[in-house]
């Protein structure tokens, strides 16, 4: 019996319980074999060089973790066999996320500005300007969300990709990209006048000398 297919996620994020099992070599192995195609315990065995009773019990524990799930059911004589796939290409593990102040990050951010040379005025009028100006537009369809990205998580976190490690400044990069073609053409120019009006806004408060 073959389940319908739901959409394909590249992100996952995983429990404490879940990284550690991917601690182990043989569990991250089946992981990687899984990213490309769909097995059987029988198939994992045979090209990991491992009994199907050493698989079964991986298999098991990385399915109670959510890391991977049964695709299909397949008659092999008279057993009922599984094909067995991950849940996503990418799982992130975050030890610790980080509560943002949206508030006081603006006081950062327009700090910020100021000591890569740009000049602006660093006020409680402009900070809570330009925090609304960025809840605006993480609210726009389609646009990254913080409490979703990786920016809201600090730097105690792994990756496990399909290629390797990625840091996580590329990983945001791949999201808003994937966000931005996402958007239809109403949501993109929303998105759009945001931008402007922030622009708009921080050009408006820059300290001309």
């Amino acid at each position: 019996m073959t389940q319908t297919p739901d959409q394909v996620r590249m992100l996952r994020e995983i429990t404490e319980e879940a990284f550690a099992l991917l601690g182990d070599e043989t569990r991250r192995r089946i992981i990687f074999l899984l990213r490309d195609n769909e097995f059987t315990v029988k198939e994992i065995a045979s090209r990991l060089g491992m009994t199907a009773q050493n698989i079964y019990h991986h298999i098991g524990r990385l399915q109670e973790a959510g890391l991977v799930r049964v695709i299909d059911e397949r008659l092999s004589g008279h057993l009922m066999e599984r094909l067995y796939t991950v849940t996503a290409d990418t799982f992130i593990y975050n030890e610790d996320k980080m509560e943002e102040n949206e508030y006081q990050s603006s006081f950062d951010i327009l700090n910020g500005l100021n000591e890569l040379g740009i000049g602006v005025e660093v006020s409680e009028e402009n900070a809570e300007r330009l925090s609304g100006l960025h809840e605006m537009s993480v609210k726009i369809p389609g646009a990254p969300s913080v409490e979703n990205g990786i920016c809201t998580y600090c730097s105690f976190s792994g990756y496990f990709m399909k290629f390797g490690p990625m840091n996580p400044m590329l990983l945001s990069r791949i999201l808003q990209y994937a966000n931005l073609m996402g958007m239809n053409d109403e949501e993109f120019e929303a998105s759009l006048g945001v931008i402007k009006e922030m622009r708009e806004f921080l050009s408006s408060i820059r300290i001309r000398r």
